[in-house]
């Protein structure tokens, strides 16, 4: 393979490589500064609220589609938008409230939020209020609490019964350090007799945490131990008063064993709802991930090539010209292969820090290692001496269209003027003139030409600057590879016959 052709293709691929970093580091300067990846994050809490607790909001009808489209470009520019707050929305504002009260926020204090784990939703979720999940949880709850608060007090009276000893006695005390931790989460829900009409998602659930088999099975062993003591004062030939009183405990803690059975029945019609809500949510929590992990990755890639679009138009990278460049001027093709090493190292620093931890600190650092990125890239582009669209370039364009002129007749009478173009003259000063309609075509043939052009390098550039720096690692290590086999000839060729052409 001629070395020089490989030169040729390594600084295309060299100029392409420096192009598609261009594009990046514009795309994470803008990801940064609209914090387009948080919003997409909070689309898709409202997505997973609607899911596990609402319903999707009817679809708008046409005549406010336009309406829509202005709201959406007017959020993406981050600007203020007067939009009714769906339970959709307040659910998202609690949740990246919280985020932004444990530190995910900007420099300025704005709420961002870079990823979201399940296990960090979780914890959040459990900071808000119940009634965001589940709304008609304060008459369920405040049957729970009454029958809590009949069973501590049934506990109290016997505990304060004096003919509970020994072993009854013992059962009791374990009962009661079953039910203490119970008895003092229902206290955090109440405000006094009454549930609060906001209590926070974990007090709910705190509630929860109760083990009635074991609670029942202490208090069979408590009302045997009873049993016992009847059947031994029986025996003993004790006074009627003392085996009264016995039954009369045995009947309390039959009535506790009532109320305990009442109680998970409760628990469940109150707990079981939300239980439900967390188990929603971990179900659909890695659809929707999944869901956002596409939706950004596609707009990702139409963020891309917009910003191709742009570049390639700004800079004038047309595919056709930098090729004729390259392959004609060996100068400039062998200046842009030797600082092949320098963009390789420039593009393997912008892989390593694209995911930086979101904190105030290095996104703001981020933002201007962003900004010095595209000013380096943009210099080493324009070195490569590849000249921007200019403003004149642009003036002369719109003008040759023949928009802003109408059809004149020429000096033959002949109506056959169509509109203006910008040409050299003397001293390489550029002046406006008539052009026929000849010339006219000639110019849409190489403006015709020049988008073609555009519009490859812009499909270069979308497949990303990973691609052309492994491309560009490869084809370095193919010219080393045909160095050494050339070199290996120059060693076994014989004397006097020359040396091969590098």
């Amino acid at each position: 393979m001629d070395l020089g052709i490989l030169n040729t293709v390594i600084a295309l691929v060299i100029v392409l490589l420096v192009l598609s970093l261009l594009v990046q580091a514009i795309q994470t300067l803008l990801k940064k500064v609209l914090k387009l990846k948080s919003r997409q994050i909070e689309d898709s809490l409202k997505d997973l609220y609607e899911q596990v607790v609402g319903t999707p909001g009817p679809a708008p009808p046409p005549s406010t589609r336009v309406t829509g489209i202005l709201t959406s470009i007017k959020k993406f520019l981050g600007m203020r938008i007067n939009v009714p707050a769906t339970a959709a929305d307040v659910f998202k504002d609690k949740v990246v409230e919280q985020f932004k009260n444990i530190g995910r926020k900007t420099l300025f204090g704005n709420a961002v939020l870079d990823s979201l784990s399940k296990g960090d939703l979780f914890k959040v979720m459990g900071k808000l209020e119940s009634e965001d999940f589940f709304p008609d949880y304060v008459p369920k709850f405040q049957l729970l609490c009454d029958r809590i608060e009949d069973l501590r007090k049934a506990i109290d009276a016997i505990t304060n019964d004096a003919m509970l000893r020994g072993a009854a006695s013992t059962k009791i005390a374990e009962i009661r350090t079953i039910l203490a931790p119970i008895f003092n989460n229902v206290t955090t829900i109440l405000d006094g007799n009454q549930v609060r009409p906001k209590v926070l998602f974990a007090d709910l659930l705190r509630l929860g945490q109760l083990d009635f088999h074991a609670l029942l099975g202490l208090l069979d062993e408590a009302q045997a131990a009873i049993t016992r003591e009847i059947e031994i004062a029986n025996t003993a030939g004790g006074n009627a008063g003392e085996v009264a009183a016995l039954q009369n405990l045995s009947g309390e803690l039959a009535q506790v064993a009532k109320l305990i059975g009442d109680l998970s029945q409760k628990f469940v019609d109150a707990i079981s709802p939300l239980r439900n809500k967390i188990e929603q949510v971990e179900l659909w929590f890695d659809t929707v991930t999944q869901s956002f992990d596409e939706r950004y990755a596609r707009h990702m890639r139409t963020a891309a090539i917009v910003i191709s679009i742009v570049v390639v138009i700004v800079l004038n990278a047309n595919f056709f010209q930098v090729y004729k460049t390259l392959s004609s001027n060996e100068v400039q093709r062998s200046l842009i292969v030797d600082k092949g090493p320098e963009i390789l190292q420039l593009s393997r620093q912008a892989n390593a820090s694209a995911a930086p931890t979101p904190t105030p600190a290095n996104v703001q650092a981020a933002l201007q290692q962003s900004r010095e990125d595209i000013e380096v890239l943009s210099s080493t582009y324009q070195g490569f001496g590849f000249a921007p669209l200019s403003m004149q370039q642009l003036r002369s364009f719109l003008w040759s269209l023949g928009l802003w002129t109408i059809v004149a007749p020429d000096a033959s009478g002949q109506r056959s003027v169509w509109g203006m173009a910008l040409v050299e003259g003397p001293d390489n000063v550029y002046t406006w003139r008539n052009q026929t309609p000849g010339q006219w075509w000639q110019s849409r043939k190489g403006d015709v030409t020049t988008l073609v052009g555009w519009s490859i390098m812009v499909m270069l550039l979308s497949v990303g600057a990973p691609f052309w720096q492994d491309a560009l690692e490869s084809l370095f290590g193919i010219k080393t590879l045909l160095r050494q086999k050339s070199a290996t000839q120059n060693i076994e060729s014989q004397s006097g016959t020359g040396q091969p052409k590098e």
